[in-house]
């Protein structure tokens, strides 16, 4: 009977430590959100597939979105372009955030673009 009971504990551990929490800020909490996070301005967009470039002070990152919402050139986006994995990202040009995965990070100009192709196949 213990050992049931230490299962079960160890069950609920485990369940309430995976929860995941989307933060997306509200009204003013935007300006913090920019204030937070890398700044970058959006270079180059395959319409075909959504893939996109995004240019930051670090180089150029390759990103996909998540939920198909893909932004148009000269669109400035704020998120951890330095980082790759999925996240949130704000457009602050379109005013609204979306769901992104950032493949690669701090390439060249033409790694981006080969990147690009590569993942378009």
């Amino acid at each position: 009977m213990k050992k049931l009971y230490l299962l079960l504990v160890l069950f609920v551990v485990t369940l309430t430590s995976c929860t995941k929490e989307v933060i997306v800020p509200v009204g003013d909490d935007v300006y913090t959100w920019m204030q937070t996070h890398d700044k970058g301005t959006v270079a180059y967009v395959d319409y075909y597939t959504g893939n996109y470039i995004v240019e930051t002070f670090r180089g150029f990152s390759v990103v996909e979105p998540l939920d198909g919402i893909a932004p148009h050139e000269n669109d400035l986006e704020y998120a951890y372009f330095g980082s790759r994995g999925a996240q949130s990202t704000y457009n602050y040009t379109g005013d609204y955030f979306t769901s992104i995965n950032v493949v690669a990070t701090r390439l060249s100009w033409s790694e981006a673009i080969y990147l690009i192709d590569q993942l378009s196949y």
